[in-house]
């Protein structure tokens, strides 16, 4: 008996770990999605920013470095030029709130002189807006336990970002009427954000796999080990009895990840049956 409970658990840890670890389809969409329209959003408004567009090369290497289950930014960022945010939630994964959680950062940055205080987070924020950024690809991977907190079974959340942003110094965007600044390889304005006559047309597309320049030191925004919660994971949270906040489970309907672990459920349980 105390077998078939063990078998039992470790074959459903086994399925949620599979079916929280990949991003849907309608999970890429949603953070590609949700990023242009939280860029065409920004205030002050931006003269030029570009949508961004999903890049199977960046899924690759957030995927690598997700699944090493860190809270920490990976150290081959600057060799590699990319810009990256992380989020971890203790609870169902939602993309939606995760990109939210990263633009919320905006209230505490302020544009006209770049500043963040201290004891804040903005850079997630700066990341998301950084105008020159125009692909991104993204991964999650199940983790049992996560390096640098006392988290378990939590699902981690980490997006690459090209060209990188949080360039110290730097603007995020330039501010002004929107698409008042659009170049001439960007000349149609849609939805307040400059894109491509043919946004998908090969020969315009830019090659992320092309050997990439030197990265420019990246702001302390995002390269300084941080203890939870200054690492945003913005979605509703409690406080356990050590002190530390640990996000509370969140609803998600009709998504393709609780479809597919309620059908190998049943499987697993006719198996054990029979």
């Amino acid at each position: 008996m105390y077998w078939d409970v063990a078998l039992w658990s470790a074959g459903i840890w086994a399925i949620l770990s599979l079916a929280a670890g990949q991003l849907t389809e309608q999970e890429k969409s949603t953070i590609v999605d949700m990023h242009n329209k939280l860029r065409s959003q920004v205030q002050p408004s931006a003269a030029f920013m570009q949508k961004v567009v999903w890049d199977e090369t960046l899924r690759v290497v957030a995927e690598a470095y997700a699944a090493k289950c860190i809270w920490d930014h990976n150290p081959d960022l600057q060799k590699l030029t990319l810009g990256e945010n992380l989020y971890l939630t203790t609870g169902p994964f939602n993309a939606t709130a995760a990109t939210v959680s990263w633009f919320e950062e905006n209230v505490d940055y302020n544009y006209e002189n770049k500043f963040c205080p201290e004891d804040k987070m903005c850079g997630h924020y700066t990341q998301m807006v950084w105008a020159d950024t125009n692909r991104i690809g993204c991964a999650t991977h199940f983790c049992d336990t996560v390096e640098g907190l006392g988290f378990s079974k939590s699902t981690l959340l980490v997006c690459d970002y090209y060209p990188q942003g949080n360039v110290p110094g730097h603007f995020p965007y330039v501010s002004g009427e929107p698409c008042s600044k659009c170049p001439e390889n960007l000349p149609v304005c849609e939805e307040e954000i400059c894109v491509r006559e043919n946004l998908f047309h090969p020969s315009e597309e830019p090659d992320v796999t092309e050997d990439p320049t030197v990265l420019p030191e990246r702001s302390r925004w995002t390269t300084e080990p941080v203890d939870f919660p200054r690492e945003p994971t913005r979605v509703p949270d409690k406080v356990d009895e050590t002190g530390m906040k640990k996000t509370t489970k969140q609803m998600s309907h009709g998504s393709k990840m609780e479809s597919v672990t309620s059908h190998l459920l049943m499987l697993i349980v006719l198996a054990l049956v029979l």
